[in-house]
């Protein structure tokens, strides 16, 4: 009532409180309208530079950006004139490999150097130009440069072969030494080479150039002119493996690991800013050569680099700039807005001087200010209503107090009452839960024990005075749970619902003991005002739970076994009602896996063993069963709609419970569908493979452990006369004889082993039979039971290979050994020349202008001069002499026996005496000679690589000397 009291006091005491207040708390004493115009002020200040510096950071950011993308575009327009300039380079060499004056022979050696000089002085990045043979010695060369020096080593030379002509940026020693170099900088070159061909078409060797490295220097130099005023911008030009090639001096030479040449090595083409080794910053531009049009390309990486603080110099000034215009412009602004904010404020300060005068006490209202602004004069209405309800409030609040009063006395008699009332109920429901069954516990709303019955004594263990106070947690929830049961309580007290109230739940509990058991218990929440608590009857269902697990077992244990064996089980009751059905007998009956229906399973039609005598009612198993006869494989066979026919052995007896009551039937159907198939495909199968081996023309038999034949097929008949049934039970050695199976023993014999192949050849009444034998192991669990035996006869096949090796090693055109024959009789040679000791020579033949007669008379008379060719030099040998035809007109004579290089010489010049006669053509008489080779060799060990070389040398040196001879080279000499 003191409280009430004090609220109700004169209204000139009310007003200038709330006056006070108001000013201390939220102005602290400051004025409002300065106040107001400077926050506003300030704000549009801020609002300003901010605006004009996110401006300024736009501008400059894309500044720096097309700063970025020009350096980009610079390193992206040296790789494309890189590529351009290089594909001129490979088209013009690969074109100059092509020209006739060049590659055709009959151009003089000085005609074909002013041609390549011609293209150096046109073009004069190329350092040198050379024509190799195919040995790779330099035939001809601009500046004469390294003619004659043997080439076959550099790169570029054996690549060509392989159609790789181009190779990156090296340097020439030798070539370097041959060049002017007033500068005395390393000589660098890159080298392009393609391969030239002769008249016939065939590469007649190389055609290899060097481009000085001075090229793409001014390549890089012509692109960056129009940056020549700009400062500190650099060029790197890097190698496929990242290796500087053109740059400054600190980086020549050396791998530059960046991650700008990494995104080059990609495919990318930007700029990007990162800290070299030098420890600079720098802007980057990258780009990668990727060739043009035929042009591979050699992967080189160009890299464009500028320090960042000369790259964004101008940046930084624009940054400048805006800045300072920012601060010029808000300044404006917010003295513009310090002006309008005064004038719009001025009201409230009047307002403000009223109100002053009213905690005063010099007047009674706030008088009308005079103002446009509709927010003033609603302040001011409000602030003389609030004034009024004050002083209505006062005299109301008076009346109030008396009221309650009266009714505080009134409600003090009627709790003293209900106190009493909660008492009794209270001792009442105490007397309940100590006498219930099932234990009771009390948990308040932080899980700490309230309550706890005697029945909680014995189960838990815990005495009343124990487990008060302690939480439930600790006491009576197991370890493994109080993680769940935590969080729960958690979720409980933070959204006020639970899913386990008012539900009948099983789980786990602890003893004081320590032993965890299983508990059914039922959760009670009781609402108290502002907190809550639960009440928790509990019940011991140790005993229940494990007898209802034993059930489980068991049940279990029977339903795996019935659903895991393949014998379908259906059990009925007395009144034929199935009560189980397993999975095997779903199946047999055609029925799905899940539920069936009471008539479902009898959809079927049933027959007799043989399919077609269908079966009484009565004398199905099942009631035969249910009358108590006792059934026992009874063979069925049943049809369910929709499905194949299945052959079932069916077994069944009646059910009787301990005191004798019928309580049913149990049915075990066994498919046997499978096993009368399988014996019904093994008798198809075995009249099937008796058919095919009785008609097949190749021997087919099995042989025991003891070498007895066990099966023969009708073959056997034909190829020995014997009845195939005669021969089962015969040995091998009594089918094939002593003598063939002597021979053979270790074949036809009992080995085991792997599966082995022989031919053999058997005396038939018609002639000889050539027969290839397959010898398979018949093995089982390691042990080796018998042995299959095929044979097939392979005459006809040897003697078509025989006349196949003939035609293979004979030239069709001259009869004579082609190649092939060739080299086996060469290596037979040299085999018997270092058994005997005696020499042999080889001679390498060729036709004299033989390409002319093709090109004047034609192929048809080119034939004929083969042809006559070869009987002139076989009619010039001797017997024992091998006489070949290697290819064209290349010819070889394997001479043996010899004892001097003398002989030798006698045999070669009889060969070329022979050709001083006309060869008589279609059209024309014409002579036509030949140049012969001759290696002698009469001392061995001799490779024939070795003697052939020596022969083609000597084929040379004769063509050398005129043709129409020979000129003789010692092997060994």
């Amino acid at each position: 009532m003191t409280a009430i009291r004090s609220v109700i006091m004169p209204h000139r005491n009310l007003f200038p409180r709330f006056n006070i207040m108001f000013t201390h708390r939220f102005f602290g004493r400051i004025p409002l309208a300065p106040s107001l115009a400077a926050v506003s002020a300030l704000v549009m200040l801020l609002l300003t530079v901010v605006t004009l510096q996110l401006v300024g950071h736009t501008m400059t950011r894309q500044a720096e950006l097309d700063i970025g993308r020009d350096l980009a575009e610079l390193a992206f327009q040296t790789t494309d004139k890189l590529d351009r300039g290089m594909y001129e380079r490979y088209r013009e060499v690969k074109l100059m490999a092509e020209r006739t004056e060049i590659t055709d022979p009959k151009v003089t050696g000085a005609a074909k150097r002013a041609a390549i000089e011609s293209m150096q002085e046109t073009h004069p990045y190329y350092a040198w130009i050379g024509l190799t043979n195919l040995r790779g010695n330099v035939d001809i060369a601009t500046k004469r440069m390294l003619e004659g020096k043997d080439v076959s080593r550099r790169p570029w030379y054996s690549a060509a072969f392989r159609g790789v002509h181009l190779h990156d940026v090296h340097e020439a020693v030798l070539l370097a030494k041959l060049l002017p170099n007033p500068g005395g900088e390393p000589k660098r070159f890159f080298d392009i080479a393609f391969p030239y061909r002769g008249a016939d078409g065939r590469i007649a060797g190389i055609l290899g150039t060097h481009l000085s490295w001075q090229w793409a220097q001014d390549v890089e130099r012509s692109v960056l002119r129009p940056l020549a005023e700009r400062k500190a911008v650099d060029t790197l030009i890097l190698s496929k493996g990242g290796v500087v090639l053109l740059g400054p001096k600190a980086y020549q030479d050396n791998l530059l690991d960046l991650d700008s040449v990494r995104r080059a090595q990609r495919g990318a083409n930007a700029a990007v800013i990162e800290t070299w080794p030098d420890g600079r910053r720098y802007l980057v531009g990258y780009s990668q050569s990727h060739g043009h049009q035929s042009y591979p390309g050699l992967g080189w990486t160009v890299v464009v680099r500028q320090p960042v603080e000369q790259a964004f110099a101008p940046v930084e000034a624009l940054r400048g700039k805006i800045f300072r215009f920012g601060l010029c412009a808000a300044a404006i602004v917010s003295l513009l807005v310090w002006i309008v904010s005064r004038n719009i404020i001025k009201p409230l300060e009047t307002i403000t001087g009223h109100a002053e005068a009213l905690h005063a006490g010099n007047v009674g209202s706030i008088p009308p200010v005079r103002s446009r602004l509709r927010e003033v004069q609603i302040l001011q209405g409000a602030l003389n209503g609030l004034l009024s309800k004050l002083l209505a409030n006062e005299n109301r609040l008076r009346e109030l107090n008396a009221t309650l009063e009266a009714r505080v006395a009134h409600r003090t008699v009627e709790l003293h009452a209900a106190v009493e009332e909660t008492r009794k109920g209270e001792r009442r429901v105490r007397a309940i839960i100590d006498s219930a069954l099932d234990a009771f516990v009390g948990v308040d709303a932080q899980g700490r024990i309230t309550d706890w019955n005697p029945r909680a004594e014995e189960i838990f263990g815990w005495r009343r005075a124990e487990a008060m106070g302690r939480t439930v947690t600790e006491t009576i929830i197991p370890h493994r749970l109080r993680e769940a049961h935590e969080a729960g309580m958690q979720r409980y007290s933070v959204a006020g619902s639970s899913g386990v109230v008012g539900r009948r739940i099983q789980l786990s509990a602890l003893r004081r003991d320590g032993e965890e058991f299983p508990i059914e218990m039922t959760i009670g929440l009781i609402n108290a005002g502002d907190s809550h608590f639960f009440g928790t009857f509990i019940q011991d269902i140790s005993v229940r739970k494990r007898i209802e697990d034993e059930l489980a077992r068991e049940r279990e244990l029977l339903d795996a076994v019935l659903e895991s064996i393949d014998v379908g089980i259906m059990v009925c009751s007395p009144g034929g009602e199935v009560t189980m059905f397993n999975r095997a007998a779903k199946e047999i009956h055609g029925l799905p896996t899940g539920a069936v229906s009471p008539g479902q399973w009898q959809d079927y039609r049933m027959s007799a063993a043989d399919g077609a005598t269908p079966v009484p009612l009565e004398q199905t198993p099942l009631y035969r069963a249910l009358r108590g006869e006792l059934v026992e494989n009874m063979e069925l066979t049943i049809t369910p709609p929709g499905a194949g026919t299945r052959v079932v052995l069916v077994s069944g007896r009646a059910l009787h419970a301990g005191d004798g009551k019928n309580i049913g039937a149990v049915i075990a159907l066994k498919d046997v569908t499978s096993l009368h198939a399988a014996a019904r495909r093994l008798a198809a199968g075995e009249r099937r493979l008796r058919t095919i081996t009785d008609n097949v023309p190749v021997l087919i038999g099995y042989v025991d452990s003891t070498e007895r034949y066990q099966f023969a097929n009708a073959t056997y008949a034909a190829w020995f006369g014997v009845p195939a049934n005669d021969i089962v039970g015969k040995s091998v050695q009594e089918v094939f004889g002593d003598d063939l199976y002597g021979r053979h023993r270790q074949h036809l014999g009992m080995t085991p082993g792997e599966t082995a192949r022989f031919e053999m050849t058997l005396a038939m009444r018609e002639g000889h039979r050539t027969i290839e034998v397959t010898r398979i192991p018949d093995i089982q669990d390691g042990v080796c039971n018998g042995v299959y035996v095929l044979g097939a006869d392979i005459s006809a096949a040897k003697r078509h290979e025989e006349e196949l090796n003939q035609l293979a090693r004979i030239d069709t055109l001259t009869g004579l050994p082609n190649r092939r024959a060739y080299q086996e009789r060469l290596h037979e040679a040299l085999q018997r020349a270092r058994r005997s000791g005696h020499a042999v020579a080889l001679m390498y033949l060729d036709v004299d202008h033989f390409k002319h007669v093709n090109d004047t008379l034609g192929h048809a008379a080119g034939d004929l001069v083969l042809h006559e060719f070869a009987q002139r030099v076989k009619a010039s040998v001797r017997a024992t002499d091998t006489v070949c035809r290697l290819a064209g007109d290349e010819f070889t004579v394997i001479l043996e026996g010899l004892k001097t290089s003398g002989e030798a010489a006698l045999v070669a010049g009889k060969i070329v005496a022979a050709f001083e006669r006309p060869f008589a053509l279609e059209r024309e008489e014409r002579l036509i000679s030949t140049s012969i080779g001759v290696a002698f060799a009469g001392m061995f060990p001799v490779d024939a690589a070795v003697l052939e070389a020596h022969a083609d040398k000597a084929l040379y040196q004769a063509k050398d000397q005129g043709r129409g001879r020979f000129a003789m080279m010692p092997v060994g000499a």
